[in-house]
């Protein structure tokens, strides 16, 4: 039997969370193989070498290095094209069936760029979303480079649609993001507050900002909004690093600058099952990670989402969205920390992001459709 091969592509913590479930699905299939290519800053030390994280679970088929040096916009592009240049290697040489990829980063973009030359099927998780930064344009150009679509939402689905994709390559099937939380894939609250010193009587703040890549330079003086405002709140609070966008440097300075004081924790990374638990528990979620809007409202818990890094993205009524101003942030984490009203209402949501079950109908459609011309030649559908 011709095992079906199928490589995922990871570049970050909170994707490689994400396709976990669909990975384990695709690992226990009876007919397909899967190789993970890791990338980006699963491998470096300054945001927790995550790549060990991946180790831990499964075996790593390659991993390139981006050598990204800084956080400037040529540093970022530098590396992206460095990746490009090495996953074209990489690829050929592991001859994958089918690339899996989440999202819309520049690493992503990259790794498709060398699968669509070198004529390798793509399926792509997350297409048609609205989501904001220098992101957005990279996710609509993955949806015109992938053969097979995997969409979150049936409004994200129309939109892939309405960029002349073909209907039969596009399957609505949930965000997998859900799947790691209604699995159970969840550290219990007990270990976390032992291991995060998270007293049992009074809510703590989790506190995730990534920098806006469209305006890189003023990430930091974006970051000291945030950061001022949950100091002031003197709740115990948790950051949490960003990720390698342009920018990451500001934000990194502005929470190392607070790591010593009272009831702070500044984390380089948390490992997957340990951020989605910490969702469960916590008072809010700060910042502007994807996060608050996807899997925050399958937990009832409110989200302060900060200026423009998402804007536009679909998401439940748990967020409250404000800008950069250190006043309006904490007047809006104080409303969802004691506003019982505004809580009830979170806990009442039905998100629009799936019931957990995207990682099965993935695998079902990467097992079944046809590896044929019909599915490499893409044309547009009008």
């Amino acid at each position: 039997m011709n095992m079906r091969h199928i490589c995922v592509v990871s570049g970050k913590r909170g994707g490689f969370g994400a396709m976990s479930p669909t990975m384990d699905a695709i690992a226990q299939h009876p007919e397909m193989r899967l190789s993970v290519l890791v990338t980006d800053q699963h491998l470096y030390s300054r945001f927790g070498k995550t790549v060990n994280e991946v180790e831990a679970k499964y075996k790593v088929a390659a991993a390139i290095d981006m050598e990204q040096r800084g956080d400037s916009n040529r540093d970022r592009a530098r590396a992206v094209g460095v990746c490009l240049t090495k996953a074209a290697d990489v690829l050929a040489d592991l001859a994958p069936d089918i690339l899996l990829v989440i999202g819309d980063r520049g690493e992503v973009l990259a790794t498709c760029i060398a699968a669509h030359n070198l004529r390798i099927a793509i399926a792509h998780v997350q297409g048609g979303d609205v989501s904001g930064s220098l992101d957005e344009p990279v996710r609509h150009a993955l949806t015109k480079l992938a053969h097979i679509h995997f969409p979150s939402t049936e409004t994200s689905a129309r939109r892939i649609l309405a960029m002349g994709e073909e209907p039969w390559r596009v399957h609505a099937v949930g965000d997998t993001h859900v799947d790691q939380l209604l699995l159970g894939r969840v550290t219990p609250a007990d270990e976390l507050r032992a291991r995060y010193r998270l007293p049992d009587d009074e809510p703590f703040l989790l506190v995730l900002q990534h920098s806006d890549s469209t305006e890189p330079d003023r990430s930091g003086a974006q970051m000291a909004e945030t950061v001022a405002a949950t100091l002031a709140l003197g709740l115990r609070t948790l950051f949490v690093y960003p990720c390698s966008d342009q920018g990451f440097e500001g934000v990194i300075a502005e929470i190392n600058s607070v790591r010593e004081k009272s009831g702070v924790s500044v984390h380089p990374n948390i490992p997957a099952e340990d951020f989605v638990g910490l969702q469960a528990i916590a008072g809010c979620l700060v910042g502007n990670s994807s996060a608050g809007l996807i899997e925050a409202p399958y937990f009832g818990l409110p989200a302060v989402n900060v200026g423009n890094r998402q804007i536009g993205r679909e998401h439940a009524e748990n967020v409250l969205h404000v800008p950069y101003d250190q006043l309006q942030i904490r007047t809006a984490i104080e409303r969802v920390l004691f506003d019982q009203q505004f809580r009830a209402l979170c806990r009442a949501i039905k998100p629009p992001f799936g019931d957990g079950t995207a990682y099965r109908k993935v695998t079902n459609v990467l097992a079944s459709v046809p590896l044929d011309a019909r599915l490499l030649n893409k044309r547009m559908a009008y």
